[in-house]
């Protein structure tokens, strides 16, 4: 599916009455949300924002401010004069950003998803950093890598890679693009092995090079190294015969990626946000939220213990 790119302006409400909320994470639209007018401090209208179109306020109500709130989402408001066309709401708990492992020793925290992988959904290793994850400083603070784990489909050649945590950048507007600056290398790993016939999960010890990096977002992804036949000679394979990592369904908007111009048939220098640039589309074109499906990243996974944690089992 190609993905139009639409330009909201974040117009004050002294030239329309009218507005949308998004998820200001996700950028995914958010329906039924309540908002309440008032005027001198008291309340004269209350209503839910629609459910699959853009929210026109009463031309007849006088009012001076307003609130919006839903569950799961910190309440906002704002004075008439600030008000724009887009409603940025913040969640107040995040479902899977931290996840404990209780039977672990010592403690173990997922940094990242688990959950279903798509069928046919896959991308082929590359020798650059085309795409991957961005793991954001909150999610890494007080914490040491132990391990990763990633997903491949059945693997035709025995293939060598590396993993590598770039120190990463957002930036560009939410209501075009968002792309990522790839600074220093932080983390490169030796080169790994990937055995012919390996299939799903492939786990990678890290605990000896102990990785704590508690004051950058870091892009991980897994760079090629070479592809090797049953003589252990070098190759290069056919397109379709490349290792390739699986997705997975995905509730978060830290997928990054170059992009193809199937026009110039030339890839783009930048990555961009893909999961953030469809909830938004999705709400700007549609009012809705995009099917489940639609929204995946790859199955890279962090495990990690806090630094409390790590220190101890050092002593």
């Amino acid at each position: 599916m190609k993905y139009l790119l639409l330009f909201f302006t974040c117009t004050t409400f002294a030239q329309v009455q009218k507005f949308i909320p998004i998820d200001n994470e996700t950028l995914e639209f958010i329906s039924e949300v309540n908002y309440t007018l008032y005027a001198n401090k008291k309340p004269i209208f209350s209503n839910l924002t629609s459910k699959d179109s853009i929210t026109r306020l009463p031309k007849d109500i006088t009012f001076d401010s307003i609130c919006f709130n839903k569950l799961n989402y910190k309440t906002i408001g704002y004075k008439k004069e600030n008000l724009t066309e887009i409603i940025l709401l913040t969640k107040t708990a995040y479902d899977l950003d931290e996840v404990i492992i209780p039977n672990s020793k010592p403690k173990e925290i997922v940094i990242g998803e688990e959950c279903r992988f798509v069928k046919r959904k896959s991308s082929i290793l590359t020798a650059n950093p085309d795409y991957g994850l961005i793991f954001r400083e909150n999610d890494l603070k007080n914490k040491v890598i132990k391990r990763l784990t990633f997903f491949v489909e059945k693997v035709k050649y025995k293939t060598t890679y590396k993993i590598k945590f770039y120190a990463a950048h957002e930036t560009g507007n939410f209501m075009t693009l968002q792309y990522l600056e790839l600074n220093e290398l932080l983390f490169e790993s030796p080169i790994f092995t990937i055995e012919k016939g390996t299939k799903n999960k492939v786990e990678i010890n890290l605990e000896d090079y102990d990785i704590n990096i508690t004051d950058k977002n870091i892009f991980a992804c897994l760079e090629l190294q070479s592809y090797y036949d049953d003589n252990n000679t070098a190759i290069q394979p056919e397109t379709k015969d490349g290792t390739r990592l699986k997705f997975q369904l995905s509730n978060l908007a830290n997928y990054y990626s170059k992009t193809y111009d199937i026009n110039t048939k030339k890839t783009s220098d930048y990555v961009i946000n893909i999961n953030a640039m469809i909830n938004r589309d999705f709400a700007f074109m549609f009012f809705k939220k995009p099917h489940k499906s639609e929204l995946v990243a790859p199955a890279i996974i962090l495990y990690a213990t806090k630094t409390n944690e790590h220190l101890k089992e050092n002593k």
